[in-house]
């Protein structure tokens, strides 16, 4: 009997290789386009993640602690950091409707509606929403991730141009010339970037040095607007008031409460006064309060200097209502023989002396409502530390 002859396994094998591997690639290529929002929020979500990540850790080391300051004045700006946000949610969702269904209908170049006059509408919504998230509630750590994030999207929107210019050629060339790559006066920006790098430097050297420069201009613009923002401060906004140290004496220490930045989420002006009013009056009622403050050092030309921190329960249901939500406060006692008169707080703060720190957990609006001592949590106090001006200056840079 004769032996049945052998297949070429090898020959078998090869041959749809090399068929399946323009279909693999293809494959990969449409993952990547259906991958493309992913990719392209990658650099805000980084820039949103990383304005968060280790507050605590960052506010506890004295060389890291001006990373979580804010740099604006988010007290008075955080309604324009909300019409910004507002604003790119609908720039976004625009150039992302215009330009994928510009894709799948295959139409070519999009040069209409908003791409009439930006060549990367997406990218400039982001810019506006990270901008407003820095307006709103944006530490120096958020500051410097924005200027890094605008700088990843400008390398991408370099990419993707480079792309355009392969697959429509003179048409994108003549399209450059009549939009902006992203806002108004850019080229400025642009011709100095140019003439800072040569173009014998290789691809990562040019790369590294971009980046370097985009980190410093961030953290010395940052440093010189904090700074800035210290030095011109001469008012405060607070509720001032005295404070009785006990029930049978005559002698008050000046009670000032500051107002924001912790509790700007309140959904209105009005309310954010009543939460206030409400809240220094439980600094005043409060017995535990009074216990500790009578065991501090506190004589003439002394003043208590009150902030407020959101409770445990703020983000709940609870914060929509004052008398629900629940806030801690710190209560630092200064020394100075300048007494803080409403318009001279650089010379009030020049001549004091931090002495001490009262710590209060647990304020609540119901316990005082319901006739208790409105202190519902823990009090401790600290002797003086160096850390205190640092948490002071912290609190003093969203105003």
């Amino acid at each position: 009997m004769r032996p049945k002859p052998r297949k070429n396994f090898t020959d078998h094998t090869a041959r749809p290789t090399r068929k399946r591997l323009p279909d693999i690639i293809l494959r990969l290529g449409a993952l990547f386009i259906i991958l493309e929002p992913i990719w392209m929020l990658l650099p805000f979500a980084g820039f949103l993640y990383g304005s968060v990540m280790h507050i605590e850790a960052l506010s506890k080391n004295p060389y890291t602690a001006k990373l979580v300051y804010f740099v604006f004045p988010i007290h008075s700006l955080f309604p324009l950091g909300l019409i910004l946000i507002t604003i790119s949610l609908l720039v976004f969702l625009a150039g992302a409707v215009q330009i994928y269904t510009g894709k799948i209908f295959k139409r070519g170049l999009i040069k209409t509606g908003i791409y009439r006059k930006f060549r990367h509408p997406q990218y400039l919504a982001l810019t506006i929403f990270g901008l407003g998230i820095i307006l709103t509630w944006g530490r120096f750590i958020t500051f410097i991730a924005f200027f890094i994030m605008l700088w990843l999207y400008f390398l991408l929107a370099k990419g993707e141009e480079r792309h355009c210019r392969e697959i429509f050629g003179s048409e994108y060339d003549t399209y450059r010339t009549t939009t902006y790559f992203l806002f108004p006066g850019e080229e400025l920006l642009l011709a100095a970037g140019r003439r800072l790098q040569s173009p014998n430097l290789p691809e990562w050297l040019r790369i590294f040095i971009s980046f370097s420069l985009v980190v410093t201009i961030a953290v010395s613009s940052g440093l010189i607007i904090i700074k800035g923002k210290s030095w011109l401060r001469n008012t405060l906004p607070v509720i001032a008031g005295d404070y009785p140290l006990t029930d049978h004496t005559h002698v008050k220490i000046p009670l000032l409460m500051v107002k924001g930045p912790a509790l700007q989420a309140a959904p209105s002006e009005e309310r954010r006064n009543a939460f206030m009013r409400n809240s220094f009056a439980m600094l005043l009622s409060s017995p535990k309060i009074r216990e500790a403050l009578t065991q501090v050092d506190l004589e003439a030309g002394s003043t208590l200097l009150a902030f407020l921190t959101p409770g445990r329960n703020w983000y709940s249901e609870g914060h929509r209502d004052y008398r629900q939500a629940k806030v801690n406060a710190f209560i630092f006692c200064v020394k100075s023989p300048v007494a803080f008169k409403g318009d001279n707080f650089r010379e009030f703060r020049r001549n004091w002396q931090i002495t001490s720190l009262i710590r209060i957990e647990g304020l609540s609006g119901d316990r005082l409502a319901a006739g208790l001592d409105p202190t519902g949590g823990k009090i401790t106090t600290e002797p003086f530390q160096d850390r205190m001006a640092e948490r002071i200056d912290f609190f003093l840079s969203g105003l």
